[in-house]
């Protein structure tokens, strides 16, 4: 309400943007199994991706003296690939004869329609430059494929959450402007259960580095 509240005071009227932005991500996730779902760790696993993800913004900013206030929802219009791995698994599970086999299993988490509505706070240093502080929400739709060698195969969706701080600076440009910013998303873990009682979580947080083209109008 606070900020929203900013928003109505008649300040300057409020600026709207609208953009397209370039994200090179670093995803950085720990994989853990546990074979018995009794809380223990049976297997771990760190993975790190790189990719490169675009995104289209939107942003409604005003100015309440030299601080300048953006509430804004990003959305990635693609689906894109935020975890794969693979790790060897003995198991007893399903003979009948006892008998020990091995073999490999693998998950994959594919992330659509992910959402990020934020809030940036930032000062101008120049008359056309500006230094700033993002925070934001984010959350996305998730399927998660678990091929188990001691169990059938899963796909399962679920609903992926974080939260993203960062930092950034903007450069207007006429009635155009450019962001160049880092930022950092922590997200909740997320977990699969298959047929026969093994939980497979990953825990996923990215580091990315962005830039952003945009128009106010």
């Amino acid at each position: 309400i606070a900020i929203l509240s900013l928003f109505s005071m008649p300040v300057k009227a409020v600026e709207k943007s609208i953009g397209l932005s370039m994200a090179f991500s670093t995803i950085d996730s720990k994989v853990t199994d546990d074979i018995d779902n009794n809380g223990s760790v049976d297997t771990t696993k760190d993975i790190s991706n790189d990719v490169g993800i675009p995104s289209l913004f939107f942003e409604l900013s005003n100015q309440v003296g030299r601080a300048n206030l953006s509430v804004g929802l990003d959305w990635i219009p693609v689906d894109a690939e935020f975890d794969s791995r693979s790790t060897t698994q003995s198991t007893l599970k399903g003979k009948d004869d006892g008998a020990a086999s091995s073999g490999t299993n693998k998950g994959t988490v594919d992330v659509s329609d992910h959402l990020t509505l934020y809030v940036r706070l930032g000062t101008e240093v120049t008359e056309d430059t500006e230094v700033y502080l993002v925070a934001g929400m984010a959350s996305a739709d998730v399927e998660a494929d678990v091929q188990s060698v001691s169990s059938t195969n899963k796909k399962v969706g679920l609903d992926l959450d974080g939260d993203k701080l960062g930092v950034g600076v903007k450069r207007t440009i006429g009635g155009a402007f450019i962001k160049l910013e880092y930022a950092e998303v922590d997200y909740d873990p997320i977990s699969v259960v298959t047929s026969n009682d093994t939980k497979v979580t990953a825990d996923m947080d990215t580091a990315q580095v962005s830039l952003s083209f945009g128009r106010s109008f």
